[in-house]
């Protein structure tokens, strides 16, 4: 047991004992200095994510996997879902550069509304939309210390939205003073740039970190099927005003009010223009977007008693765009060419700018204690969530939460662990809403376990699916489409909370004091399922003869289909010497009904195979490597329909299996300072990850191939 190995191999480990963690505590290390670790000390990892309080890994009453600041540092990557996807349960849709969707176990799609992401216990599930910006979060990657990930359900512990997992954020703390810059370049006018400064004192200690970062160009290759071809910005051309840079900011205050006490202020903000919520293929529209937060934190620990944790924040989200090209734009093609292709692609039926500011207030306040001489863990609380919308895309409608929540666990006989948590939410537009978690563990030695965990989550409309109204006009084939929200349309059902239902076991063990062996079986049921307004389902349709057009509303809805999945994951960590470790993971799933809900095209992979490891060439020289295969979903799911070209399951139905081979070599010439090249795609295996249908493109989608950038860190 000690062997040592690199940190960056810990997208190996997916385990409750070894998940994916290589976790010390940041004071221990920088960036620069990777480190190694024992098999061992793993098992003693510290989490927060499995009962909003501090547990070993190795308890854990929930599957998690971990990624930490040495693992970032050591790819070499620039953005969080690129990193995420070196876990086997991790799915990763890439539909634009600047857009990118992240599912857990599969039921990955467009505008994913199914995931709880969370920064230092800070949402940043968009209430408005449903969806997770990833590119909008006001952090930068060096700002990260690690990343857990709760593989599936966990609305008892996290309420709505942490439908089929969570993935919580955790930033770095200040260990001394000093500071940090990392900068690259690369192809496809992608940049990086981050400096961070900080102070540590006696009873007090600050940083301030400043990021500005692009990851788009205007001259994406975006692959066609159809005979019409034109370029993806709003203006129809490819331009400097395809995607501006994104900037962002973050600050945090920690002060030791007494040997009790401690208080911690955050704030932050971002900035940029984004292209959102596009159609491959098609003309995109800049959104642009500033957000800010400020954020409140205070622990008390009453002595021999429990700990009071007091939660507080508020977030803003603003944003501008005018959705889709205008109809000026539009008709201005149209007259140079009227048998252009511009006629089909839908756009305002009044032109203008769609304007909008969403408040979120969020208080919690929770106790965490124990008995028994610590063999009982105990955490209860209550939050209360508010979220006010003004303007834009949707009616202006506010929204309140408010939460009770416990869990515990408890070590009997030294060996064996049962845990259970329950929260309730009682939402002022669905009522009340509950989700639970149910654990046994069987410690069977000092590295061998088994646990089994049943849970259930929910997840709650989003204002947009309730309140929208947008009217949208499609000339060439003469039609007016009116999106609007559920809650709006006259005589149409109310939307009723999304559930899921989850079933794991997890088996962990040493097979020798150097390499480790995680099987995992799954079972998810999923129930009322909400399908969006491109599933068809119109309602009010008016014919207009005089104009030979007709009018339609099309709004989401629940389904009634009910959809399961079934699945294994399979992990080996390998420490080949001191100087190589070597991870290996492996997923199948088998779903079922899946892609047989209208609107909704799920993209869950039959087969997701991950390998990597690193490499310590020299002390000065190391070289991270991982390679990605993502497979199609097994072709039974679309047997009950039919594929193509018009069929419900067009889109998954062309999407090819892939592979990514990423590759980062790092050279520290002097202490402290790093030279690196990353290669993401170093097969260069060109490949489009999300098509959309269209009655003339028939098909489009972004094409993703090889790129390459480099640049330097220095922690001073």
């Amino acid at each position: 047991m000690k062997k040592v190995f690199k940190l960056s191999l810990v997208a190996a480990c997916i385990s409750m004992s070894c998940v994916n963690s290589s976790l010390v505590h940041a004071e221990e290390a920088e960036e620069d200095d990777l480190g190694s670790i024992s098999l061992e000390d793993l098992l003693n990892i510290e989490v927060v994510s499995a009962t909003r309080s501090e547990s070993k890994l190795s308890e854990s009453p929930a599957p998690i996997s971990v990624i930490t600041s040495r693992e970032i540092a050591a790819s070499g990557l620039d953005n969080i879902p690129d990193v995420l996807a070196r876990l086997a349960e991790i799915d990763v849709l890439r539909i634009g550069a600047s857009q990118t969707e992240v599912s857990i176990r599969g039921k990955g799609i467009i505008f994913n509304r199914r995931l709880l992401v969370m920064i230092d216990g800070r949402t940043e599930y968009n209430d408005l939309f449903g969806v997770t910006l990833w590119n909008a979060f006001p952090i930068a990657m060096d700002d990260i210390e690690r990343i857990e990930v709760v593989r599936g359900p966990a609305s008892a512990l996290f309420g709505a939205n942490a439908y089929s997992g969570v993935i919580n954020i955790i930033t770095k703390s200040v260990d001394k003073s000093g500071g940090f810059v990392r900068h690259h370049i690369g192809e496809d006018n992608r940049h990086y740039s981050n400096v961070r400064g900080q102070f540590k004192g006696e009873k007090v200690t600050a940083k301030l970190s400043a990021t500005l970062q692009n990851l788009d160009n205007e001259n994406s290759d975006v692959f066609f099927e159809g005979y019409n071809r034109f370029q993806t910005s709003s203006n129809f051309a490819a331009d400097e005003n395809s995607l501006e840079w994104v900037s962002k900011a973050n600050g945090l205050v920690t002060m030791q009010a007494t040997k009790e006490m401690d208080f911690k202020l955050g704030f932050g903000m971002t900035e940029g223009s984004y292209e959102l919520f596009q159609q491959p293929g098609l003309p995109r529209t800049l959104w642009d977007i500033d957000t800010d937060y400020v954020h409140f934190i205070s622990n008390y620990v009453v002595e021999d008693g429990p700990a009071f944790q007091l939660n507080i924040y508020q977030n803003t989200f603003e944003y501008a765009t005018p959705l889709v090209p205008s109809s000026a734009a539009v008709a201005a093609l149209l007259a140079n060419d009227p048998t252009n292709g511009y006629a089909y692609y839908p756009h305002l039926a009044t032109d203008g700018i769609f304007m909008g500011k969403v408040d979120t207030f969020d208080a919690t306040i929770q106790a965490v204690g124990s008995a028994l001489e610590d063999r009982v863990k105990w955490v209860a609380g209550a939050e209360v969530r508010e979220i006010e919308n003004r303007g834009g895309l949707v009616l202006d409608r506010d929204k309140d939460i408010t939460s009770y929540f416990a869990n515990f666990t408890y070590k009997f006989k030294e060996d064996w662990q049962v845990g259970a948590g329950y929260r309730i939410d009682d939402d002022s537009i669905t009522g009340n809403d509950d989700g639970y978690t149910l654990s046994l563990s069987h410690f069977i030695n000092e590295t061998d376990s088994i646990r089994a965990t049943a849970r259930s989550a929910f997840r709650a409309p989003s204002l947009f699916e309730l309140f929208s109204q947008v009217n949208l006009v499609v000339p060439g084939q003469n039609q007016n489409v009116s999106f609007v929200g559920a809650a709006l349309v006259d005589g149409g059902p109310a939307l009723e909370v999304e559930t899921i239902t989850s079933f794991d076991i997890t088996y962990t063990t040493n097979l020798t004091d150097t390499m480790q062996l995680t099987v995992e079986w799954f079972h998810e049921e999923y129930e009322n399922i909400i399908g969006n307004p491109d599933s068809g389902l119109l309602q009010n349709v008016v014919i207009d003869g005089a104009n030979n057009q007709f009018f339609t509303t099309t709004s989401f809805q629940n389904q009634s289909i009910t959809a399961e999945a079934d699945g294994l994951q399979v992990s080996v960590v390998w420490i080949a010497s001191e100087s190589l470790s070597t991870y290996a993971n492996y997923r199948f799933e088998d779903p079922e009904n899946l892609n047989s809900v209208a609107g909704e095209t799920f993209f869950t992979p039959e087969h997701k195979i991950n390998f990597g490891g690193n490499w310590k060439v020299s002390d000065k020289l190391d070289v991270d490597f991982g390679y990605n295969y993502v497979s199609k979903t097994d072709s039974s799911e679309f047997e009950t329909g039919n594929i193509s070209p018009d069929g419900p399951n067009f889109t998954r139905d062309r999407q090819e299996a892939y592979s990514i081979l990423n590759v980062s070599a790092r050279y520290r010439p002097i202490e402290d300072l790093s030279l690196y090249i990353t290669i993401n795609n170093a097969l260069d295996d060109e490949h489009v990850e999300y098509f959309e249908y269209d009655q003339v493109l028939k098909g489009a989608g972004e094409k993703f191939g090889r790129s390459v950038w480099g640049g330097f860190s220095w922690t001073f």
